[in-house]
């Protein structure tokens, strides 16, 4: 393997972090191959992991590896569009959407083993946000999924890991809100009612074994917009059945949509908008298509 240089963007805030780890098994794996290791390592608010991407892409580095969950996979990606620098994940979140998606090791030292392996690659899609002007790689939802993120904290995501996020929907779904949504999907409106509409980039819906649907794929070319109209703890616990049986899209509370171009999604209400788990705004979202938008290393098979 010819020299290589590769910056670790480390999140050790995220909710499995584990610098000491990440730093052990590169020394361990990649430095005996002759792989020159550099780390930012995120300790607070306020340092900046997109700046240390855009450095390492200005200096020449052939590899950045995001360590972290999917909000720092998602921001090194976002930097890394058209840099023909390739992403490596090492997944130490809550949730890691991003790396299950891809069939990625959830685990420290196997996810280096790969890194360190001659891999293939695989193309993967994203959605920009003009207004933002940044790119996301999971979901952008607005409804009861994008209310919960108002209550999660921290503490909660580091004490109920995955299990936060249903905790905070049974208590959001009491409330059995509705919106009306007008949708324009390549150039098509349409209106409908919904408790959550969800642009879906990757099927995992984070909670359980949970899938949006089988049909979404991360590298596939498109989105799918998930639109549900349950409103009731019942309704979502039928939907969560079929779920997890994999056929969430035997349930009559959900539709689809595909995404090829663009889209936007408007309400009235105030309801929040909310991509890769983070807010970005409210009442309405514009999201266009970005296709092979990242090149991320995976398995060699």
């Amino acid at each position: 393997m010819s020299k290589r240089r590769a910056l670790f963007v480390v999140n050790n805030k995220s909710g499995g972090a584990n610098e000491e780890a990440v730093r052990k098994a590169a020394d361990e794996i990649l430095k005996p191959l002759g792989v020159e290791c550099h780390f930012f390592v995120r300790r607070k608010k306020g340092m900046s992991r997109r700046k240390a991407t855009r450095r390492a892409i200005e200096e020449g580095f052939d590899l950045v590896v995001a360590a972290g969950g999917d909000g720092t996979v998602s921001r090194v990606a976002d930097e890394l569009q058209g840099s023909g620098v390739r992403l490596g994940v090492v997944p130490t979140g809550t949730a890691n959407l991003i790396a299950r998606s891809l069939r990625l090791p959830l685990d420290i030292a196997k996810a280096m083993r790969l890194i360190a392996d001659p891999p293939r690659t695989v193309t993967i899609d994203g959605m920009h946000v003009p207004e933002t002007g940044k790119t996301y790689f999971s979901h952008i939802s607005m409804g009861v999924y994008s209310r919960i993120a108002k209550m999660e904290t921290e503490a909660q995501k580091k004490a109920m890991g995955r299990g936060v996020y249903l905790w905070n929907l049974f208590k959001e779904l009491r409330h059995k809100n509705s919106w009306e949504f007008k949708i324009q999907v390549d150039g098509e409106t349409s209106k409908v009612r919904s408790s959550l509409v969800i642009l879906a980039n990757i099927g995992d819906a984070g909670i359980a074994d949970m899938q949006w649907g089988k049909q979404i794929r991360i590298d596939d070319g498109h989105l799918d917009l998930c639109i549900v109209s349950g409103r009731t703890v019942g309704e979502y616990g039928r939907l969560a059945w079929h779920s997890l049986r994999g056929r969430p899209e035997d349930d009559p509370a959900i539709d689809y949509l595909p995404v090829h171009q663009s889209i936007r999604i408007e309400t009235s209400g105030d309801v929040p908008v909310r991509a890769d788990g983070k807010l970005i705004g409210e009442g309405s979202v514009e999201v266009e298509v970005r296709r092979g938008a990242v090149e991320v290393m995976t398995s060699s098979a």
